[in-house]
């Protein structure tokens, strides 16, 4: 959203802060510019770009065209002569055709540079003197159309500085991103409300310069489900109605066309307090009157857009008193009912819609616009009159009549009960009184309109009408965050009882793509959209799934397989003779059922209209005279890497399978785990390589693509291997004299546990029975040891056998030393 400088210095003191007519001269630079977009940025409404918009109309004066003359030879040219008020009339070379004598228009001397750039000057045309220009509204900066010159108020006076008479001036124009849940913001006037809270100045807002006069007059066929709130206002005076230079430029500057005074104005309300209306040429609407309701079945409407609309029942439409459609509420007026330069009296409308139907209706139909954008995100149902006057006010018209309100079924806000504590525990600001000096009286939150009640030691939040994104404790504490200060809450570093890390599959992804790019073969990344000519080309691709609005043709399709986004790749590489071809690719694929060779079941019609979206691997490599010789190494490699060796089953295709690639009938396989079809290898179809590269292929294609789910579910354990020590073993043989019925497991797990991490390897080498001694048994275990670190030394060696010897006698078993 667009917004200006001078635009917002009406609703905000901004003279307690700076200098504005200062501010606009020196541009984005100036110190008062630059504390509002700091303002603006603490609000949460970005401030995306400044940029400066001098009027640069020096020069540029009012004159009274006295004549008008054609030029010899030339049919699209006039001479004519103005009079700015000094001296003789000037000649000047004029190209419109929408003006007359008498007619007082801008004229811009020679020397002067308009807003457009151009710097004038005194040239012949056809052999006729052309002083300077005669401008357009686009040339003098109040709008972005031309349509031939800007003729003026005919009570102008001659010779008046265009820029100062019409109250044009240098301005600076603010670029805000407003977030959907700020829709207060989203004109001049919620901009104006926080900034005068959060810089403490004062903030007015618009007041009717009249007294209204409003009557109930129900429609049977309003439905209040359709519209809570909806005025209706007659106004006259369209012939006579003017719209303010001065206003055209900030519209123009807002980024929006000026059409008609009446049209205008409805703009520039919507941009100045945030109220969507819509003006109806009276004499088109059946009955006088308008009404809103949902849309029946079979009906449409002609938008003023050309666009023919089907209607579905869950639209929103204004009908006229005969109940035919001539609007899409909140969306777009139909084109019947247009006010146009024929218009001799307007019905204007002001509504209050339920933002999600109009979100809805605007996006199926593809036709959001200024007005949907804001009622989308919510409006305020309490300023239709405001809206309906201004509109008045600023095109020169006249309310005829009481104003009709067709139905007002809205209420007021619930409180919202605010807890302290909570506000701490969210915001986690180290002072919670500091934080709840928003809630005070007289406080930011009070003077952009909330209401709010202590009640014990919570706090009743009661939100204005303009504000209906705010309905719970969670978004009021997003508030009281908002004014206190986002830099000012203490920040908290975020902790984790973890560090971050791959998962166990994105490892696996990484170790396949790592096996391929080993073997030689480059990762490709092709897009997921594709062509019919691609899909077609690629073969193998059930139903196609379309997209609803693609961008461009080529990209109107989702993949079915990786084959059909590696060919465009293919294509690439071989245009640019690069030789010989070797890609593949991990990447989603989307279909409307689990692939297994067969069309759905009967009772799968849900599981048929969801597309499956599905992760592959896909693998094309370019070979002398045989694809399936390249591409055999790379099936071998992969079913390694899963374990699955002589667990993949490789059997004969027949028919062509739904859901994978048609390659070459007599050189193709599928793959199996178990029933399961997983993959396809073999060569491509000659009729896959495009005709126009035929001539640059000299191999064949050999092609893998398989499913990695599958591959992972089946996957089989790794085999671990423990890598030697580069440094040398070490081996004790220990002897041991143990009771002849004593167990030998103790004595073992003693040995390991003494060992810790030094030990190797521990095997029984010997048994000897003495027969001197018939009550005791002789054990001989070899205990192997290594290190990573060193050679184990004689110390250490030591030590450990004299820790085992003392361990082992409490087992009662004795180390033989001898």
């Amino acid at each position: 959203m667009k917004i200006t400088l001078t635009w917002l210095a009406e609703f905000l003191d901004l003279g307690a802060l700076f200098e504005v007519d200062e501010a606009v001269r020196v541009g984005p630079g100036h110190s008062g510019v630059r504390q509002l977009v700091d303002a603006m940025n603490e609000l949460g409404m970005v401030v995306e770009g400044v940029e400066h918009a001098p009027a640069s109309l020096d020069g540029v004066v009012v004159a009274e065209v006295v004549s008008l003359e054609p030029i010899e030879g030339a049919d699209r040219i006039r001479a004519t002569l103005v009079n700015d008020g000094e001296g003789e009339p000037k000649s000047v070379v004029c190209g419109a055709w929408n003006f007359k004598v008498g007619d007082k228009v801008p004229w811009a001397r020679p020397g002067v540079t308009l807003p457009t750039g151009m710097t004038l000057s005194e040239r012949k045309m056809r052999g006729v003197v052309s002083l300077g220009m005669l401008c357009s509204p686009v040339e003098v900066g109040v709008s972005s159309e031309a349509g031939g010159l800007l003729v003026l108020d005919p009570l102008t006076p001659a010779g008046v500085d265009f820029g100062a008479y019409f109250g044009i001036s240098d301005d600076i124009v603010f670029d805000l991103a407003i977030e959907a849940n700020r829709p207060d913001a989203n004109c001049v006037l919620g901009v104006a409300r926080d900034l005068a809270a959060w810089l403490r100045v004062d903030f007015w807002t618009p007041e009717p310069p009249i007294t209204l006069e409003v009557m109930d007059d129900p429609k049977p066929n309003t439905d209040s489900r359709a519209s809570d709130r909806l005025l209706v206002a007659s106004l006259g005076g369209i012939e006579t109605a003017t719209f303010a230079l001065r206003l055209s430029r900030r519209l123009h500057l807002g980024g929006m066309r000026s059409i008609s005074p009446v049209v205008d104005a409805s703009n520039y309300v919507m941009l100045e307090i945030g109220q969507p209306t819509h003006p109806y040429d009276a004499t088109q609407l059946g009955g006088g009157t308008i009404a809103a309701r949902f849309a029946s079945v079979g009906e449409g409407i002609v938008t003023l857009d050309g666009s023919t609309r089907a209607l579905e029942t869950s639209d929103i439409v204004i009908v006229d008193g005969n109940d035919q459609v001539v609007g899409l509420a909140g969306v777009m007026g139909g084109l019947a009912t247009e006010v146009s330069e024929a218009t001799t009296s307007v019905l204007l409308e002001a509504a209050h819609f339920p933002a999600d139907r109009i979100a809805r209706t605007a996006k199926r139909l593809n036709a959001r616009s200024e007005a949907s954008a804001r009622f989308e995100r919510g409006t305020d149902p309490a300023i239709l009159e405001l809206a309906i006057v201004r509109i008045a006010e600023l095109a020169n018209l006249r309310i005829e009549g009481p104003i009709r309100r067709r139905i007002d079924a809205t209420g007021p806000a619930s409180p919202i009960e605010v807890r302290p504590t909570r506000v701490g525990a969210i915001l986690g600001h180290e002072s919670v009184d500091e934080l709840l000096c928003v809630l005070e009286p007289g406080g930011p939150l009070e003077r952009i309109g909330f209401r709010i009640e202590q009640a014990g030691a919570l706090y009743r939040v009661t939100p204005p009408s303009f504000r209906p994104d705010v309905g719970s404790e969670i978004e009021a504490i997003e508030e009281i965050a908002r004014h206190f200060g986002y830099q000012r809450i203490t920040s908290t570093p975020l902790t984790v009882a973890t560090t971050g890390g791959l998962t166990e599959r994105q490892q696996l992804i990484r170790r396949l793509k790592g096996l391929l790019a080993g073997m030689g073969v480059f990762e490709a990344w092709s897009v997921t959209l594709v062509s019919p000519e691609e899909r077609e080309r690629a073969g193998g691709a059930g139903e196609p799934i379309e997209l609803a609005d693609p961008l461009v043709a080529q990209e109107s399709e989702l993949r079915q397989t990786v084959l059909a986004g590696l060919l465009r790749s293919l294509r690439v590489n071989v245009t640019r003779r690069s030789s010989p071809v070797a890609l593949f690719e991990v990447g989603p694929v989307m279909q409307r059922w689990p692939v297994d060779g067969s069309a759905p079941s009967s009772d799968s019609s849900e599981q048929v209209s969801l597309p499956d979206e599905r992760l592959r691997l896909g693998v094309l490599i370019e070979g002398d005279d045989n694809g399936l010789a390249v591409i055999a190494p790379v099936l071998t490699a992969v079913e390694r890497l899963f374990g699955l060796d002589g667990v993949l089953g490789v059997a004969a295709i027949g028919e062509d399978l739904i859901g994978w690639p048609e390659l070459h009938p007599g050189r193709r396989s599928q793959l199996r785990l178990g029933e399961e079809v997983v993959g396809v290898v073999g060569e491509l179809h000659p009729r896959q390589i495009p005709e126009e590269l035929v001539h640059l292929v000299e191999g064949r294609f050999g092609y893998l693509e398989i499913d990695f789910e599958p591959l992972v579910s089946s996957m089989q354990p790794i085999r671990r291997v423990e890598v030697p020590s580069v440094y040398t073993a070490s081996t004790l043989d220990l002897s041991f004299s143990i009771g002849r019925d004593a167990p030998l497991g103790p004595l073992v797990a003693l040995i390991e546990e003494a060992a810790g991490d030094l030990g190797a390897d521990l095997a029984v080498f010997d048994r000897y029975v003495p027969t001197d001694d018939p009550e005791h048994i002789y054990v001989g275990l070899r205990l192997r040891l290594e290190s990573d670190q060193g050679v184990i030394t004689e110390g250490t060696l030591q030590s450990l056998i004299d820790t085992i010897d003392a361990r082992a006698a409490v087992l009662g078993a004795q180390l033989r030393r001898g």
